[in-house]
């Protein structure tokens, strides 16, 4: 076939990093090598190389392929040569719509080894060779799949080490703890349990001119420094949520749909594998929890700039909410979040709930009496403090149990009563005894009744077996007894270490006089020992 000079016989290379364990036959130069002696050959002149080097042939956007295309597109392209097919792209979908591309261009498109030349007409082995091109990848990256999740589940860490430790350097599975981070993560700890926000941390740190966290592993690892990283908020609260300073190692947390989509998503937490006690721990378990709940009840300032104790930690009895601070010229304290939310004019109608307020200085002493009680006898007579706590934890459990129990039983026999039910109304609808339109909207309406109550004794099993294992953790409590000294106010650190969540009820008012409490109960429970007379 005649071409014209002026136009390029483009030659195509790419390797990607599984293929340069194939040899030196799969090697950018020795393609290159092939390419140009069969281009010499067969008569092709005014050649020019485009490759790619280490990229994988499902990604499709690639500066040597994408600078041929361009050049294609502008018709500056007579033909184009590759050694195999597989070297252009392992995706049966997106390979035709390259070829379709190169006809469109009149561009004449050949695979050495292969034997395949557009110029020959239609080869329908072209199309079974790219369908177990693309095969080849699925199957590589379901057995690299298998292979992570059997490493992680040995328990080799196949990432680097977060900030805060370092991977001893004849073995990447051992770390240890850099002392340096370890300080910074342990003060970040520290500080956000004392009150202080990720910002106010992020700032204070910043102008201290401590590094952060990228530009510490950077150094670390021995990469040059091209810009300067900054402590922000982020920052912050990524340490604060990293469950690695446990000690824990948690991998298979992330994953694709597939190799062809790579966008990661986060697996159902069962899915990921945890090994405990993979390297030193950094963060006590207690100052580790007691920092996820402050996460979780995020705190905010008032509109007087300030955040006070308890803030988050307040709920209402009767509708779960959150009490919100309320300031006004004869009070300060405590209100009912859904009480006060309006989703109407009429103010009366959007009420949720009622007030359940409750003065800030009555509640501040009532909490801080509670916490100095219990302290106090878990410190002089710790035998005495763990008879009372085990004692109260066993009768809660037992009575929620009986009561979970109850719930299921019920569920349990009315699935059943709907087995037997189901089966007459098929067995009438044979018989002719019930219309074929009348049998499916009653089976519809069982079988509905029946999910539902399988969802439901499903919830209700998993709840059990959770209080079958649940038992106040004393051990746990003590250590945050220990750290603490002679408590004489209710600091936001005091509040957030003892106190998981104060239940407060609606006050109980004197006859005929509507803001003048007679008595109003309120239920603390503490960290790792609930409730605790």
């Amino acid at each position: 076939m005649a071409l014209q000079q002026e136009k390029i016989t483009a030659l195509y290379e790419r390797l990607s990093d599984a293929d340069k364990l194939a040899g030196d036959s799969m090697s950018i130069q020795n393609q290159k090598l092939i390419l140009e002696k069969y281009a010499n050959e067969h008569g092709f002149g005014n050649i020019r190389h485009f490759s790619d080097d280490g990229l994988s042939g499902t990604v499709f956007s690639r500066p040597g392929l994408d600078a041929m295309l361009a050049e294609v597109k502008a018709g500056n392209v007579a033909v184009v040569i590759i050694k195999d097919q597989s070297r252009i792209g392992r995706d049966v979908l997106e390979v035709g719509l390259l070829k379709r591309t190169f006809e469109e261009n009149n561009v004449r498109f050949i695979a050495a080894t292969d034997n395949l030349d557009t110029a020959n007409g239609f080869d329908m082995m072209s199309i079974i060779r790219d369908v177990f091109n693309e095969f080849y990848v699925a199957d590589c990256s379901k057995k690299q799949r298998a292979v992570k999740r059997a490493r992680a589940e040995q328990g080799i860490a196949m990432h680097r080490p977060p900030y805060g430790y370092k991977a001893l350097a004849d073995d990447h599975n051992v770390w240890l703890i850099d002392e340096s981070a370890a300080e910074i993560i342990r003060e970040v700890f520290k500080r956000f349990v004392g009150g202080e926000g990720s910002y106010t941390i992020a700032k204070s740190l910043h102008e201290r001119g401590v590094p952060s966290p990228r530009t510490h592993i950077w150094k670390l690892n021995g990469k040059p420094i091209t810009k300067e990283f900054y402590w922000t908020t982020t920052s912050i609260t990524t340490l604060l949520d990293n469950e690695t300073y446990l000690g824990t190692l948690i991998q298979q947390r992330k994953s694709t749909p597939s190799y062809k989509n790579h966008k990661a998503f986060i697996r159902p937490k069962e899915e990921w594998v945890v090994t405990e006690s993979h390297h030193p721990q950094l963060i006590e378990q207690e100052i580790f929890d007691i920092v996820q709940r402050l996460r979780e009840n995020r705190r905010r300032n008032t509109r007087h700039g300030y955040t006070t104790p308890l803030s988050g930690l307040l709920y209402c009895k009767d509708c779960g909410k959150t009490l919100t601070y309320l300031e006004q010229k004869t009070f300060r304290g405590y209100v009912c979040s859904g009480y006060r939310s309006l989703g109407s004019a009429d103010y009366a109608i959007a009420r949720k709930c009622t007030r359940h307020y409750i003065n800030l200085k009555d509640i501040t002493a009532i909490v801080l009496e509670k916490i100095q009680e219990t302290v106090s006898l878990a410190t002089d007579n710790a035998d005495e403090f763990a008879r009372r706590v085990h004692s109260k934890s066993n009768r809660e459990a037992e009575k929620t149990l009986r009561s979970k129990n109850t719930e299921l039983g019920k569920a349990e026999r009315r699935i059943a009563e709907l087995d037997t039910i189901i089966s007459r109304i098929y067995e009438d609808k044979v018989i002719g005894a019930l219309s074929e339109e009348r049998f499916a909207k009653m089976l519809k309406g069982y079988e509905a009744e029946q999910k539902a109550l399988t969802d439901t004794a499903a919830g209700l099993k998993a709840e059990i077996d959770e209080l079958k294992s649940k038992t106040a953790n004393i051990a746990s409590f003590m250590k945050l007894v220990a750290e603490c000294s002679e408590i004489t106010e209710l600091t936001e650190k005091v509040a957030r270490t003892f106190i998981e969540r104060v239940v407060v009820h609606e006050a109980k008012v004197k006859e005929g006089r509507k803001f003048s409490r007679e008595s109003q109960e309120v239920e603390i429970y503490f960290t790792y020992i609930g409730s605790f007379e």
